[in-house]
C-alpha cells in the first residue's frame, strides 16, 4: 500500500501501489509525510532551478549523498529513494557503504514496491 494525502482531509489514504505511476518525488513525499506521521524528524535537500533552467541539487562536498535522513532516537535512518527502474549510481553507493559502516546508521535503497517493508521499518523500534 501506498500513503497519500486525500484532498478533503488531514488523514492518510491507502491506495495499492501496483494501481499507479509512481514517480520518485511522489514516492518521496509519500515517504516523508508517513515517516513524519511516525514520529521521525526528517531531512531532504531538495533541488534547486539554475538561471539557465535546470534543476541542480546543490551539493558542497562529494557528490551522491542519499535523498533523505531520518532521526527517531535511538535509530538513525539514510534513505535513497529510487522509481521503479531506477539504479543506484556509483557515488550513491560509495556514500551508502561508508554511511552502513557507521555504528547504529541504517541505510536503505528504497523502491515504491518496497511499501510494506518501508512501513514495518519505521513502525518499528
Amino acid at each position: 500500500m501506498i500513503f497519500f494525502r486525500c484532498a478533503n482531509h488531514q488523514k492518510m489514504k491507502k491506495i495499492r501501489s501496483h494501481s499507479i505511476p509512481l514517480r520518485e518525488k511522489e514516492f518521496q513525499r509519500s515517504v516523508i509525510e508517513y515517516a513524519k506521521m511516525m514520529g521521525w524528524r526528517v531531512y531532504h535537500t531538495p533541488p534547486a532551478l539554475t538561471r539557465s533552467g535546470r534543476w541542480i541539487t546543490p551539493v558542497q562536498g562529494d557528490v551522491g549523498f542519499p535523498d533523505l535522513i531520518l532521526c527517531r532516537p535511538p535509530r538513525l535512518i539514510i534513505v535513497e529513494l529510487k522509481r521503479v527502474g531506477g539504479k543506484v549510481s556509483p557515488q550513491q553507493q560509495e556514500w551508502l557503504s561508508a554511511l552502513q559502516a557507521c555504528t547504529g546508521v541504517e541505510c536503505y535503497i528504497w523502491y515504491p514496491h518496497d511499501w510494506e517493508k518501508i512501513v514495518r521499518t519505521l513502525t518499528g523500534d
